[in-house]
């Protein structure tokens, strides 16, 4: 069996143990529930599209998600190296469905390793990030999930190239890199960058 791809229908919070899908056709108990690096075991689908999950499984970390941040189910031999499903062996993911600051896993500062941020807010969302430190190095792509003109703002980033405009288009896409003290950019895809 193939895995399914979905959305959550609500945001999840850190230890929630019910979570609403978009759409949970084929869910079945004892399946995995993947959201960015979050692997949940599903324990009851009796209510679905709302279904029971373990947060946190398998040794990830449970975290909060957005609403409609991407969602992948199915059984464990579905995951193609199920056993690396750990934030240790990928490059992190972050959805954010609300205007606001875009940090780290929990709310902890800016984001400090190779990091993917889905942006899935359904209209226009106005998001920011801090400049980062002197030491950092690390890349984060910003992909849009939805038809929507998202903005980025690079706060107080030197030269003058601090806001990055999102066609409105699925899978608008803006890379940045840190450089001391600085975003640098890398990639724009159906992104304007002012």
């Amino acid at each position: 069996m193939a895995l399914t791809a979905t959305t959550l229908a609500g945001a999840k919070a850190t230890n929630d143990k019910t979570i609403t899908l978009t759409s949970a056709t084929g869910i079945a108990n004892k399946m995995l529930v993947k959201v960015d690096q979050e692997v949940m075991r599903v324990t009851d689908v009796s209510l679905s599209p709302a279904i029971g999950v373990v947060p946190g499984y398998n040794g990830t970390a449970a975290t909060s998600h957005g609403i409609l941040a991407p969602v992948q189910y199915g059984y464990p031999a579905d995951f193609v190296g199920y056993s690396a499903i750990n934030p240790q062996n990928e490059v992190v993911s972050q959805s954010f469905g609300v205007d606001g600051a875009v940090t780290g896993p929990n709310g902890s500062g800016v984001p400090v390793v190779d990091t993917v941020v889905y942006l899935t807010k359904a209209t226009a969302g106005a998001y920011t990030i801090a400049l980062p430190s002197q030491g950092q190095s690390n890349t984060i792509t910003f992909i849009s999930t939805t038809a929507a003109a998202h903005t980025v703002t690079m706060t107080g980033n030197p030269g003058g190239s601090d806001v990055g405009t999102f066609t409105a288009v699925i899978g608008a896409s803006l890379t940045i890199k840190a450089q001391p003290g600085a975003w640098g950019i890398l990639a724009t895809g159906l992104v304007t960058v002012a």
